[in-house]
């Protein structure tokens, strides 16, 4: 190859590089803030450098830890210990259907019981940052055959998740279906949207916008904008979550599919239309096993 041929290619090779940023960037590395439910809590026991390792290069600085009765506290005060020397909150998780109705309670005080005295015993860095909670009573039966009573459950729940989230002085989210700007409630606390009413009551939720694409009519942007509306008017936070595993629902609904260079494009495209939002906090992907798989 000649002197000047090489030069050329030298150019040519600059140039390629100027036009077209990294992976890492047009992947989204730089949006507001990246969270990620961990419901595999025996994962922190046997693969701690491999979720930080994940976490870290991921750009994750939330993550939403399943509180699970079969791991020590000593295992979560050493990941809460290390995710603090990488600037990562974590949050205590847990949630179920059955939460959501009369005798459903029991559960959500049995957790903060645990979380008062985990809180107690550990150091400041090895603290839980928060709470999250994922209960989702629309897939009790009681959510078609006896809806009003479901749903004022439901918002008993939601308030003494605040009350005990308050004692504790930790900050509450909660998970809700995108479709709850939708519902509404009539009942002795009141009556009104439901999506509202649940960003009213809690510090952040977390908008379940199940879709493989950002834009149209029912893309993700469109599917979340009264729930941002609603939490900027109310002072309050979002996170704009997508799902990664598979569904027998339909493909649409996640990620899984296309892969995770795609969906890093589409939530970057979410992130541009909302940054300016004082209620957009970030996207929220569910969640770390079914991303750490489409990522290998």
């Amino acid at each position: 190859m000649s002197k000047g041929w090489k030069w050329v290619c030298i150019c040519l090779i600059t140039m390629s590089m100027i036009s077209y940023p990294s992976t890492e960037k047009t992947a989204g590395m730089d949006m507001r803030g990246k969270s990620t439910w961990l419901w595999n809590t025996v994962e922190i026991i046997t693969h701690k450098e491999e979720i930080f390792g994940f976490l870290r290069s991921h750009g994750v600085d939330e993550v939403y830890l399943q509180v699970s009765p079969f791991v020590e506290n000593e295992h979560y005060q050493q990941f809460i210990e290390m995710a603090n020397v990488e600037n990562i909150h974590v949050y205590a998780l847990d949630g179920a259907p059955k939460w959501a109705t009369v005798k459903g309670q029991s559960y959500l005080i049995a957790f903060f019981d645990w979380l008062k005295v985990y809180q107690l015993e550990a150091s400041e860095d090895q603290r839980f940052t928060g709470v999250h909670l994922d209960v989702e009573p629309y897939l009790l039966s009681g959510w078609s055959t006896a809806y009003g009573k479901t749903v004022l459950n439901y918002q008993k729940l939601v308030n003494e998740a605040v009350i005990q989230s308050d004692l504790l002085q930790l900050p509450l989210g909660m998970d809700i279906p995108f479709w709850f700007d939708g519902k509404t409630y009539n009942n002795e606390l009141g009556k009104g949207n439901l999506a509202e009413w649940v960003i009213g009551r809690t510090d952040e939720v977390g908008v379940m916008a199940y879709r493989d694409l950002a834009n149209g009519e029912n893309g993700i942007i469109e599917l979340v904008k009264n729930e941002m509306e609603f939490a900027q008017s109310a002072g309050k936070r979002v996170k704009v979550g997508v799902e990664t595993a598979p569904s027998v629902e339909g493909g649409f609904l996640t990620f899984h599919e296309e892969g995770e260079q795609i969906m890093l494009a589409e939530l970057a495209h979410v992130d541009a239309h909302y940054g300016t939002y004082s209620s957009y906090n970030g996207i929220a992907v569910h969640h770390y096993g079914s991303w750490n798989d489409l990522s290998e």
